[in-house]
């Protein structure tokens, strides 16, 4: 196990807590913010301006590009990791690479490959500093997630968008008797 605590400006004091096992290879980090945020959400227009914008995602973090119908939710796997928005949006393009590649023109309709086609555009647009019409949302119950920057809406999400929302894995207990 790994404990650093540091300040994250605009974000607060942070613990990253990483755990892992050196035989099986398991590992998992988390972010946790020393004052309870309670259930939040942020979200960021994407332009040149802002793909610097750190984000900090927490293992129970969900991650919406709302615009072009992509959602990472938390899994059992989850883990915690801070970035920027560029960062973010070339997770999600080599994510939707990896699915173009799996396509077969021959079997998969053609407004599958198209709708494929045109979220790589987009994401490559953005990337490249083009204006897109899109935003990033990160939604977390635990508030353990957040985007750092002037243009950021924040919000308290409500009971309903919590129910909606995966909260990843509990972190395991270890027994050192087992």
């Amino acid at each position: 196990m790994s404990v650093h605590i540091d300040e994250i400006p605009y974000f607060g004091e942070h613990t990253q807590l990483t755990l892992g096992c050196d035989a099986c290879g398991w590992r998992r980090t988390d972010f946790i913010p020393a004052e309870s945020r309670g259930a939040t959400g942020n979200r960021i227009s994407i332009n040149p301006d802002t793909l610097s914008a750190r984000v900090i995602r927490g293992s129970s973090g969900t991650i919406r590009i709302p615009e072009l119908g992509l959602e990472v939710e938390p899994g059992n796997d989850s883990s915690g990791y801070v970035s920027n928005v560029e960062g973010v949006l070339v997770r999600f393009r080599d994510t939707v690479m990896m699915l173009q590649r799996s396509q077969d023109p021959g079997n998969d309709p053609i407004d599958e490959i198209e709708k494929i086609q045109s979220i790589l555009s987009s994401l490559e647009l953005a990337l490249s500093g083009e204006f897109v019409d899109f935003s990033i949302e990160i939604l977390d119950p635990m508030g353990h997630s957040g985007i750092l920057h002037s243009k950021t809406e924040n919000w308290k999400l409500s009971d309903e968008e919590c129910e909606g929302l995966a909260i990843g894995s509990d972190i395991p207990i270890i027994d050192s008797e087992g």
